[in-house]
């Protein structure tokens, strides 16, 4: 049962750390991200469920290792960072006496999802900061399994700077959402929808975690066109410029239909990234009325940002 629902951006430089220093547009983007998981918190959630585009349809382990690395070369976790358990922040059910200090696992409510094979139903909150400066590096662009390009060291091949397979790296997306999660004190999952998902495929993936028992938050993480400038990662193209005005007509009207009514093609040919987890945000949330607001619309790097709550 879906009580709240928000959507943020997912662009990598959202990633704590990986900018090189203070950027004011992303502090103020992460500080509005911030806000719409507490948005979710408030109105009873009980589980955190994060949806984020990904090559392939599929969960991902609470822990998986992370795509830093590849965005930002010599990317390093802050020394004063760990995996912190929930009662360390916000007064959750307290720490693992396996590993103290360390995450806790815990059952998330209702069954292995039939649509989303081989979930992990785990939770552990991640207490990653982004205060850290990082040494300035090369960047090249390196395809991840399904289309993706992902920026990543040059010469890294298919492997990031610790030698993780790129296949077994966290999505861009579901790393970004994962962030905004440290001390979260209810349990929280990360499932990553294919990109080129049909819509009916959506629509069976948001029926699945509407069907679900107990109050949950659905964060999903998604980003508008990138070709919305000249200096846009995919240059301007004036018909992104509409569509994009049609996708924040219908986030910020809570408008679930509208939303199910995007055409694949055209959010590919405009490089609407988060078309397929809004799609299946849409299908979650169509069973009722929602009130929408607007906390950022912005689209500060030439890709169209919007961090919306339903509630």
């Amino acid at each position: 049962m879906i009580v709240a629902a928000a959507t943020v951006p997912g662009a990598p430089l959202l990633l704590p750390g990986v900018t090189g220093g203070p950027v004011r547009e992303v502090a103020k983007t992460r500080e509005a991200m911030a806000a719409a998981v507490t948005a979710l918190l408030d109105q009873g959630a009980e589980e955190i469920v994060v949806v984020g585009g990904a090559p392939a349809t599929r969960p991902f382990p609470p822990d998986a290792p992370g795509p830093e690395q590849r965005v930002a070369p010599g990317w390093r976790r802050p020394h004063h960072d760990r995996r912190s358990a929930p009662d360390e922040r916000r007064g959750g059910a307290g720490a693992s006496p396996e590993v103290p200090g360390g995450p806790e696992e815990r059952v998330a409510p209702g069954s292995p999802g039939r649509r989303w094979p081989g979930l992990d139903h785990r939770s552990a909150p991640d207490g990653r900061r982004g205060d850290e400066v990082l040494p300035e590096g090369a960047y090249s662009e390196v395809s991840e399994p399904g289309g993706e390009s992902v920026p990543g060291p040059a010469g890294s091949g298919g492997r990031d700077g610790a030698g993780v397979a790129v296949e077994d790296l966290l999505p861009v997306s579901l790393a970004v959402g994962r962030s905004l999660l440290g001390g979260c004190p209810v349990p929280w999952t990360l499932r990553g929808v294919g990109r080129d998902e049909s819509r009916d495929r959506c629509l069976e993936l948001g029926l699945e975690l509407r069907e679900g028992g107990r109050p949950a938050g659905l964060l999903v993480v998604a980003d508008g066109s990138a070709r919305r400038s000249e200096k846009a990662p995919g240059h301007l193209d004036p018909s992104a410029i509409e569509l994009d005005a049609r996708i924040g007509a219908a986030l910020t009207a809570a408008d679930a239909g509208a939303l199910l009514r995007l055409d694949p093609a055209a959010c590919e040919r405009a490089l609407v990234a988060g078309r397929a987890a809004w799609q299946v945000m849409a299908a979650a949330c169509e069973d009722r009325p929602w009130q929408a607001q607007v906390l950022y619309e912005e689209d500060p790097f030439g890709v169209a940002y919007w961090v919306i709550t339903w509630t």
